[in-house]
């Protein structure tokens, strides 16, 4: 009686040991998480066009089929992912695994069979539709087609009695549909994962089909991983104009904003200095473009009302020689954003000289991204303060080079 009560001590503290080794493992990987969310907060969003990853996911498997059941099993994917447009993606991927079931007997109240098993492996082609590609997070939907292979087997990983008879085939062509995301850890790295419904086509991944009532076996692949993006379009550094000693104090212009210290803005659309000086900066913050584009957005108020003034300040007298300066605010990359101020900055160049603006005026023009913020763009603001704010970076400057005497 003894010995049979240290027995079940032992089983006890035996089992007690492993809950414990897995309370522990279950919360290391849980911190692991929350670091990756906590320090996702200062990354950008990078869902944009023209971008390629790779990566991989690891976690759970799960069959549904004639002796469906609660058996989980792992499986994985690598994966390669290409950005088409900012809400468009194709994704190429293998995914592989093996999925256990339990060999239920057709006899009514037989109860569960042997443990038995089918190895996967598939080669995928789909397309998902981001959601929000401009933030942070980005979560997305997911479909297309899959070449499948199947190995059914045993407890022993014998083959399974009809797989060794070669009754049907085991390369199938299905279909897989889910949802996924991807959350920024830096511009290159990505936490994600996703969840795939595989439609296989076929009532053989167990190795039996019924003949009078046909039924497709599918499976479900879950899983987290990382990816990073080995291919996106080059961070241009901005041109910096080298220091210069001066006494001048930089001056700035806004259109919503009159500083009556040093610059008038007179309502006839004139811009106004008795002497406007080297190294002076004109600001005109504004929603002068579209998001992601170089295109004027002629549907805000006053947004000609800018244009106008940058060209009345350009050409307020024969000596004066500027640069323009583009700015973005913090939708997408730093390397979009770099690429947006630079075109934005050379469609204003653009727009002056159509206007009749002496080409020699404008000496140059430099994109600053988002290195020269206006205002601060807050990210526990509601969509609408944000917003506010990324209007008022989403601007061009103009710099003095020669002044008027």
């Amino acid at each position: 009686m003894k010995t049979h009560t240290k027995t079940q001590a032992k089983i006890v503290f035996a089992t007690a040991k492993r809950l414990h080794s897995s309370a522990k493992r279950a919360i290391g990987i849980l911190a692991i998480i929350l670091s990756l969310f906590l320090t996702v907060g200062s990354a950008q969003a990078q869902c944009v066009a023209g971008r390629i990853a790779f990566g991989f996911d690891g976690g759970g498997n799960k069959y549904w089929g004639n002796f469906t059941d609660n058996q989980f099993s792992f499986s994985g994917d690598a994966f390669i992912r290409w950005n088409i447009l900012d809400w468009l993606s194709l994704h190429a991927a293998y995914n592989g695994g093996l999925v256990r079931f339990k060999a239920t007997p057709l006899e009514p109240g037989a109860g569960l069979g042997t443990l038995n098993h089918f190895r996967h492996g598939g080669w995928e082609l789909m397309g998902s539709f981001n959601v929000f590609p401009d933030e942070t997070y980005v979560p997305y939907f997911i479909a297309g087609i899959e070449a499948l292979n199947f190995e059914p087997g045993d407890a022993n990983d014998n083959p399974l009695k009809n797989n060794a008879a070669a009754v049907y085939s085991k390369n199938v062509i299905g279909g897989v549909l889910g949802v996924g995301f991807e959350m920024y850890i830096s511009e290159k790295v990505v936490f994600n994962g996703k969840v795939l419904l595989h439609l296989t086509g076929t009532d053989w991944l167990d190795d039996y089909s019924d003949p009078t009532n046909f039924r497709q076996d599918v499976f479900l692949t879950f899983g987290v991983g990382l990816s990073y993006y080995i291919f996106a379009p080059p961070v241009a550094h901005a041109v910096v104009a080298a220091p210069q000693t001066t006494t001048n104090v930089t001056n700035i212009y806004t259109t919503n904003i009159i500083k009556s210290d040093t610059i008038v803005v007179k309502e006839t659309d004139t811009v106004y200095r008795e002497k406007i000086l080297k190294n002076t900066i004109y600001n005109f913050p504004g929603t002068l473009f579209i998001v992601n584009t170089d295109e004027f957005n002629t549907n805000m108020p006053g947004n000609m009302q800018n244009l106008h003034n940058i060209k009345t300040l350009v050409n307020q007298c024969p000596e004066l020689k500027v640069q323009i300066q583009g700015h973005a605010s913090h939708e997408g990359t730093v390397a979009r954003n770099q690429e947006l101020s630079e075109m934005r900055a050379r469609k204003i160049r653009s727009w002056l000289l159509e206007q009749g603006i002496n080409p020699e005026k404008i000496v140059g023009t430099v994109g600053l991204g988002t290195s020269d913020d206006a205002v601060y763009e807050p990210t526990d603001a509601t969509p609408a303060q944000l917003e506010a704010a990324r209007i008022l970076n989403r601007r061009i400057s103009i710099k003095v080079v020669e002044g008027c005497q």
